[in-house]
């Protein structure tokens, strides 16, 4: 999240929307991630959904189930931040071809997120426009 964020006239900011990953090399997720995350920045900055939100950041984790990682998930009030794991297997991964792990990755997006900020019920946001702009983002992102 940016401290320098631009406020526009109604007191809001816009989405800050950061996608990152915590995986393993030859799950072949980083790619995807490389592909997602700078376009996800650009479409999301250009919008604003209210004031009750101004950032999503989600985690790709990808790692071997031997190092038991746990979903986190969690809603800064204060922050207006909302920051979620998307947990992905690494079998599973390992064994799809590139546009096969980005379509993957892609519902895993268009599901989580959605069901995360729906389940904090964020007042003063516009969580209906929120959801159908990822789906657009992810249809241009050819996923």
């Amino acid at each position: 999240m940016s401290y320098l964020q631009e406020t526009r006239s109604d007191g809001s900011v816009p989405m800050e929307f950061f996608i990152t990953g915590d995986v393993n090399r030859e799950s072949g997720v980083l790619p995807v991630l490389q592909e997602l995350s700078p376009s996800a920045g650009k479409h999301f900055r250009a919008r604003t959904y209210g004031l009750g939100l101004d950032s999503i950041c989600v985690v790709l984790m990808c790692r071997g189930p031997e190092l038991a990682f746990k979903r986190r998930v969690r809603f800064v009030r204060k922050q207006k931040a909302v920051y979620l794991d998307i947990m992905l297997e690494l079998d599973e991964m390992r064994k799809l071809d590139h546009q096969s792990r980005k379509r993957r990755i892609a519902a895993r997006l268009a599901a989580e997120i959605p069901a995360v900020l729906q389940k904090y019920s964020i007042t003063e946001f516009d969580e209906s426009r929120f959801g159908q702009d990822l789906k657009a983002w992810l249809k241009e992102s050819g996923a």
